[in-house]
């Protein structure tokens, strides 16, 4: 790194910098995350690494694109928990899972057509035995596709959701000199709704240090496929054990699983686009930044030199001067007539 692009860079970055990829270096059966998955993907590994490299930037969060089912979690109302209006305020009852809810399945590779070897992380499913159709693969049981009504305290049942998401990165930029080919290359990429993630980090008592969120909306899909069937008391103790029914057919799920096939393609180009689009940015800031350091290096001339550039001409112009006195005849002077 250069020691002029060096100084451009607080040091407050530079720390969080050492530090997160500090936790990044950690073997990966050590190494652990708040993701589903507990770990980075391996599809964008080398995207983070080159990232990684570049002076100025680091990744804080990221996933390389996923297909996800996801149990939504129960909302209950606290008794003791009220408004200002004086109603109850309707929380969230942790069950697992992100936030209140749970993962039924999480796959950040495409599934292949044959069912019983998709393929999959059975680490990331954490299935017990070998799934038979995509309903078994996604923890549900066959329904007869009739939405449940409210339960006995007039509760709507907790939905199942399928999920496909594309890539999502959050980067940290020592400035927004930094951040700007960052956002370029994400736009120019297909992440259309990239930017950055807030600007409070400007004001940060201990240096600003950007966040770019590169991300695209447009290849997301979501699709309700089923619901927690739950059998409950008058109290809201379940008298028997929950299930999770389907309430789609098993053709409606390898559609699902078509579609995100296909965008897993497209989120593939636009991930290879961008990292060529960013690296190519990046590079010819840091060039330019440096060409244009170097433009105003040479203008600046060291002060002992040009003094004794100044002497020198002065002198030199009063030799010219001394000759031009010696050479010089008035014109009225009959004498410098006749020897002309």
């Amino acid at each position: 790194m250069d020691k002029s692009e060096t100084e451009t860079i607080p040091e407050s970055f530079l720390s969080r910098k050492r530090k997160i990829l500090s936790d990044l270096s950690i073997p990966d059966a050590e190494y652990t995350d708040l993701s589903p998955k507990g770990s980075v993907d391996e599809g964008i590994r080398d995207l983070i690494h080159d990232i990684n490299t570049l002076s100025g930037l680091v990744t804080t969060s990221s996933c390389a694109g996923r297909i996800s089912v996801f149990l939504e979690g129960r909302k209950s109302v606290q008794p003791h928990s009220r408004g200002s209006s004086g109603e109850p305020k309707r929380q969230f009852a942790p069950s697992g899972g992100k936030g209140a809810g749970k993962w039924l399945f999480v796959s950040h590779e495409p599934l292949k057509e044959d069912v019983a070897g998709f393929g999959c992380n059975r680490e990331e499913t954490k299935l017990v035995k070998e799934p038979k159709s995509l309903c078994d693969l996604f923890g549900m049981v066959p329904g007869d596709g009739k939405p449940p009504g409210m339960n006995k305290r007039g509760q709507a049942p907790r939905l199942v959701r399928f999920h496909f998401e594309p890539m999502i990165l959050h980067i940290m930029a020592a400035t927004l000199h930094h951040a700007h080919p960052v956002l370029s290359a994400a736009s120019a990429s297909g992440f259309r709704e990239s930017g950055l993630q807030s600007l409070r980090c400007l004001e940060a008592d201990d240096g600003p240090s950007p966040i770019v969120a590169v991300r695209s909306a447009g290849l997301s899909m979501e699709s309700v496929i089923g619901y927690c069937e739950e059998n409950e008391d008058d109290d809201g103790l379940s008298i028997t054990e929950p299930v999770i029914r389907s309430l789609v057919t098993e053709e409606y799920l390898q559609m699902l699983i078509a579609i995100s096939n296909e965008r897993f393609s497209i989120n593939a180009e636009r991930k290879e686009r961008f990292r060529s689009s960013m690296l190519e940015l990046c590079s010819s800031h840091t060039c330019g930044a440096k060409a244009k350091g170097k433009t105003k290096s040479s203008d600046r001339e060291d002060p002992e030199k040009r003094r004794e550039r100044k002497r020198a001409e002065g002198l030199m112009r009063k030799k010219l001067l001394e000759d031009q006195a010696k050479l010089h005849v008035p014109q009225d002077d009959p004498q410098a007539c006749e020897e002309m």
